[in-house]
């Protein structure tokens, strides 16, 4: 399902609740909008509070990444505003500082909080992707790799002695593998899926342990960013119209929670057209609450949460799931606010193709050409 919905429909949408069954992260998620709605209100109402307190978007402090940068922006007369967060690795607090001046504590840490619900997802779903790319490539089979046991306690492949084996060629031709090989190459290809997600995902945690090099700096990599769509400029046209164009994110997921306000469009590749999760979202709500019971606890769109891969699942998945094209447009009659999260790769940490997806022999050409490549020098040749 995962695999479908992400390789063909560009998204994939995520019920935080699980049909009612919890609401604790719905609850994070309803506390994050009311921080969003907060900002930009005090922003709009008085455009000196921006200028006075918010530093303009720029590189973060420490850090030696051009990308990694912190700050507000304004584009398109106003239209376009953005809000460019990030943690910083040492306490978990929310960059920049003053962010707090306009939000207050409680506000900075719905963020914190909401980015750590939806960085956790996104790890999930990268490695569900990954582990069934390197499965169905058959990149950690060895035929011969798991060993029975004979009643009399001699050791077997496939039942058969090594000599039998050996001479029936069991233990040496390709393509043989027992379906006790391939379980092992499942769970492989799992663990090592996870070392990925745990070790160049960039969730804004220290990296624990030292097995692998790194040099990750002080901020997280991954921007958990506050942004606002409006059309005030144009005609009292309702159309909606186009105002973030087309593109695709240099992450391994971008994580949109579904806003009240739809405007995320996603290109689907099986239809060949644009598809907006956020009114599938809604349809859904609908079925679960046709009352509106849960409102009183957290708005509806508040459960979901929209995931589109990005380049370097494209990578990892050995392009099965291609990066989601994606535009955002809006009606002259209500602005959109979004709070997306763009999952990336933690600084000073390389691809090691054998490590987090198995043989070189089953790897294709675009991993080969990143292997032992620094994560950084992979997305700077994305960009």
């Amino acid at each position: 399902h995962v695999m479908d919905s992400l390789a063909n429909h560009g998204c994939l949408i995520v019920d935080m609740t699980d049909g009612d069954k919890t609401s604790a992260d719905a609850i994070k998620m309803s506390n994050m909008w009311e921080t969003t709605t907060n900002f930009f209100d005090k922003i709009t109402n008085d455009e000196t509070v921006a200028n006075s307190i918010l530093p303009p978007m720029q590189q973060a402090e420490g850090v030696g990444s051009s990308h990694a940068m912190v700050g507000y922006a304004s584009f398109k007369d106003g239209d376009n505003q953005f809000m460019e967060t990030r943690i910083r690795r040492s306490d978990g607090k929310l960059l920049p500082e003053e962010t707090s001046s306009i939000v207050g504590e409680d506000g900075s840490q719905s963020m914190v909080d909401a980015f750590n619900v939806m960085s956790q997802i996104g790890k999930d779903i990268v490695r569900i992707v990954t582990a069934a790319s390197s499965v169905e490539a058959d990149a950690f089979v060895t035929v011969g790799s798991v060993v029975s046991q004979e009643e009399e306690g001699s050791p077997s492949i496939a039942g058969l002695s090594f000599e039998e084996a050996t001479v029936s060629g069991i233990a040496e031709e390709e393509g043989d593998a027992s379906e006790e090989d391939m379980v092992r190459a499942k769970i492989l290809a799992s663990e090592a899926a996870i070392l990925l997600t745990e070790e160049i995902m960039d969730d804004g945690k220290p990296l624990a342990g030292g097995e692998i090099e790194h040099d990750e700096g002080p901020v997280s990599m991954s921007p958990h960013r506050m942004c606002r769509y409006s059309n005030n400029n144009k005609s009292s046209w309702k159309k909606a119209s186009e105002i973030f164009g087309a593109h695709t994110d240099t992450s391994f997921v971008t994580i949109v929670p579904a806003a009240k306000v739809s405007g995320l469009e996603v290109f689907d590749e099986d239809s060949l057209q644009w598809y907006r999760p956020e009114l599938n979202a809604r349809k859904h709500a609908k079925t679960l609450d046709p009352k509106g019971n849960m409102d009183e606890q957290f708005p509806w769109h508040a459960r979901y949460l929209i995931v589109m891969p990005g380049e370097l699942l494209q990578l990892t998945s050995r392009n099965n799931v291609p990066a989601a094209v994606h535009r955002v447009v809006v009606a002259t009659d209500a602005p959109r606010l979004s709070a997306p999260v763009l999952l990336r790769a933690r600084p000073g940490t390389k691809m090691d193709v054998e490590r987090y997806m198995g043989s070189l022999e089953n790897a294709d050409d675009l991993l080969l050409e990143s292997n032992g490549m620094r994560m950084e020098a992979i997305h700077d040749a994305l960009q």
